[in-house]
């Protein structure tokens, strides 16, 4: 199966647009107001309106009123609701009603599986902890296998493609591993990690079939 691409924390349209021809599957935009990647919402619509209508146009929030997200997520044109804070259960239902939905889970101790089950209805963001804890790539292939997650925290070029072998996610949502600096994405490093992806997943294809004979 083909590994989910998505490039976040872009602000502008020339790195989007650049992603989105490249192969992403799925843009991200901040809308926390703390974070070095933040972005108007104003300034997402007009970044939306120059982009193909394939990819998916995903909103990240933390501990935002749901209301404050149905506002951001219809003037901006977006597909996709992230929460990335402490957000509920049930927070997810009420946005689900309307939005595509999911949830950044740390993946750092073993309090994961009753965290991650709780959401199991939504995809997961398998991600590091405000702690600085890396994600934890043994709990996060555990999980890969009872559901889908998205592998986040530190994917850059020197680890996608072992991200890909290793963990067997559903996607890999990858950020500052392709930046100049917080908000400006480096071209050359966003189709590099690309390709290594794709190359991943023809090996990785290589092998099932192989073991199917």
């Amino acid at each position: 199966m083909r590994t989910m691409i998505k490039i976040c924390g872009l602000t502008n349209l020339e790195d989007a647009r650049f992603a989105a021809e490249q192969g992403a599957d799925c843009l991200g935009f901040i809308f926390v107001p703390s974070s070095p990647r933040y972005v108007e919402p104003e300034t997402v619509r007009k970044i939306v309106s120059g982009l193909p209508s394939g990819v998916k146009k995903v909103g990240v929030f933390r501990n935002a009123e749901n209301r404050e997200i149905r506002s951001i997520m219809d003037l901006c044109g977006l597909d996709v609701v992230q929460l990335h804070g402490s957000e509920t259960v049930e927070d997810a239902n009420v946005l689900s009603l309307e939005y595509e939905v999911w949830k950044a889970i740390p993946f750092t101790s073993s309090a994961v599986f009753a965290e991650s089950q709780k959401f199991s209805r939504y995809m997961q963001l398998a991600d590091s902890d405000k702690q600085g804890n890396d994600c934890n790539w043994s709990l996060a292939q555990l999980i890969s296998r009872r559901r889908p997650i998205l592998l986040a925290g530190g994917i850059c070029l020197e680890n996608a493609a072992h991200a890909v072998e290793t963990v067997c996610p559903q996607g890999l949502d990858i950020c500052s591993g392709v930046e100049i600096r917080p908000g400006v994405k480096d071209h050359r490093k966003i189709s590099e990690i690309i390709n290594r992806i794709c190359r991943a997943d023809r090996i990785q294809e290589e092998i099932h079939e192989k073991h199917a004979l």
